[in-house]
Parts: C-alpha cells; sequence; structure tokens
C-alpha cells in the first residue's frame, strides 16, 4: 500500500546539504528531502523553466500597461 502525505507551508527559506534539500517556514518547520545531482539538476531545470514562464508573464503585462498608458496619452494629448 502507498500512503500520500501532503504537507503545505509558506516557505522562508531553503538550504542544500550533501544529499539533501531542506525547507523551512518562519515558525520553523522543516522538510528535508533527499536527493542525488541528477535530482538537483532536475530540479534546477524544473524552477528555471518557471522563473522563465513568470518573468515572461510580467513583461508581457508591464508592456501591456505601457501600451495602455500610451493610448490614454494619445487619447488627452
Amino acid at each position: 500500500m502507498k500512503v500520500k502525505t501532503n504537507v503545505e507551508f509558506k516557505f522562508f527559506n531553503a538550504y542544500t546539504g550533501w544529499n539533501c534539500l531542506e525547507f523551512n517556514d518562519s515558525d520553523e518547520n522543516q522538510v528535508s528531502i533527499k536527493m542525488t545531482d541528477d535530482d538537483y539538476l532536475s530540479l534546477a531545470d524544473t524552477i528555471q523553466n518557471k522563473a522563465n514562464r513568470i518573468r515572461k508573464e510580467r513583461a508581457d503585462e508591464a508592456a501591456e500597461q505601457q501600451r495602455a498608458l500610451e493610448a490614454k496619452e494619445n487619447e488627452d494629448g
């Protein structure tokens, strides 16, 4: 039988040890995940893809806000 446990807490900081990734919250709760070098490389790729998507979405939103501002200035001007 497989037992599944979900743990949720607000990220405060992380630490990478020799073979373990540790996450902590502001209440000093801790989650430790044993990881191999290949696991770290896979995680790095996943995080990089997520970060790139967030940056693109933010840049698109900023560009849209700038276009809206310029359009309003043209209407007023």
